[in-house]
């Protein structure tokens, strides 16, 4: 089925899709539903296909689809907003069990086994999944993806407050969402440096489309 929910108010387009997935188990028959609003395939679906200018991009349930996108297209649909596509794969890893990345002159580790050495790929993370550290708790180590940084602006986002940084030695720049309480305890202001913890099972990588 088709429906556009997109006229509707939240209230009513939860309760509609709450209906929709009850009256589904009930009956106990499959069904196909065609949005363009991803919130609602989440809400409603056990599997999900993406497709993309006619073709499919990506098939799995909608924790493959957020946390483990295959391709660019995906891992923007999913809003992973910091994504950055000068990288290959340098080895994998026994000791540690995760990939090595090279991104420029940056080196991070990824948990997959999905590339091969050399590979061309992209690689990105969610804002929510990057973690601030205070200044003084280490020097940062690109062992564990963690770096230094510098902020670059931070703006209110409801209960969380999204945080521009630049790494201080390579030429990316991140946007990370805390919760705004944590931030506080931190007493950051913008041109403030402190470290940025990207974590290893968060952090995907692709091939481009």
């Amino acid at each position: 089925m088709f429906i556009n929910f997109s006229a509707l108010d939240f209230e009513i387009r939860t309760e509609l899709a709450e209906k929709i997935k009850y009256l589904q188990t009930k009956i106990g028959i499959p069904l196909l539903f065609i949005t363009h609003n991803l919130e609602e395939a989440f809400q409603l679906a056990d599997k999900i296909l993406v497709l993309y200018k006619g073709k499919a991009q990506q098939f799995g349930t909608p924790e493959e689809i957020f946390y483990h996108p295959e391709n660019l297209h995906v891992a923007g649909l999913v809003d992973i907003s910091n994504i950055f596509d000068d990288t290959y794969v340098e080895k994998y890893d026994e000791e540690s069990e995760s990939t090595v990345l090279k991104s420029g002159d940056l080196s991070l580790r990824i948990k997959t086994q999905r590339f091969k050495p050399g590979d061309k790929v992209s690689w990105g993370i969610h804002p929510e999944n990057i973690t601030i550290l205070f200044p003084d708790s280490s020097s940062g180590n690109q062992d564990d993806n963690t770096y230094s940084v510098r902020v670059n602006n931070i703006i209110n986002k409801e209960s969380k407050k999204r945080i521009t940084l630049t790494l201080v030695r390579y030429n990316k720049t991140l946007t990370a969402e805390i919760p705004a309480q944590f931030v506080d305890s931190l007493k950051l202001h913008a041109g403030d440096p402190c470290l940025a913890k990207l974590e290893m099972t968060k952090l995907v990588a692709f091939y481009d489309l």
